[in-house]
């Protein structure tokens, strides 16, 4: 039996990155992230890394790393890009954490979802 759950969210996913890649990310950054060197690079990282989530570790937990993070953002400090020292592997949930801002849409829809807390005083009882 197929999962379809998961893989439309993994396509869900995959659709919204490839969005993200095409029309909001920097051109440069998107050629260098293509690159033959950043790719020898992040293969490097994950496996120092044990292809396990740094972030987690830290919190005594073993989550697999799906990325590799500049702890130095590559557009602040390009000289940084490819420097092992700079660079983390994370797991998704740690490295939008690392990133809120990119994650715009779903913060907003988690607000909508919030429920308010009403607080009231109990009626005083008649003795």
């Amino acid at each position: 039996m197929i999962n379809l759950t998961k893989t439309n969210a993994k396509e869900s996913y995959m659709n919204t990155h490839k969005r993200y890649d095409k029309y909001k990310r920097n051109k440069e950054a998107r050629a260098f992230y293509k690159s033959a060197a950043w790719k020898k690079c992040r293969q490097i990282v994950l496996e120092r890394d044990n292809f396990l989530c740094q972030k987690c570790l830290k919190n005594n937990r073993v989550t697999p790393a799906d990325m590799v993070h500049h702890i130095v953002e590559l557009l602040d400090d390009w000289d940084k890009a490819l420097d092992m020292d700079n660079l983390e592997s994370l797991c998704n949930s740690c490295h939008n954490k690392e990133h809120p801002d990119r994650g715009m849409r779903r913060t907003k829809n988690k607000e909508k979802s919030k429920l308010k807390v009403v607080k009231s005083k109990a009626n005083k009882e008649i003795v």
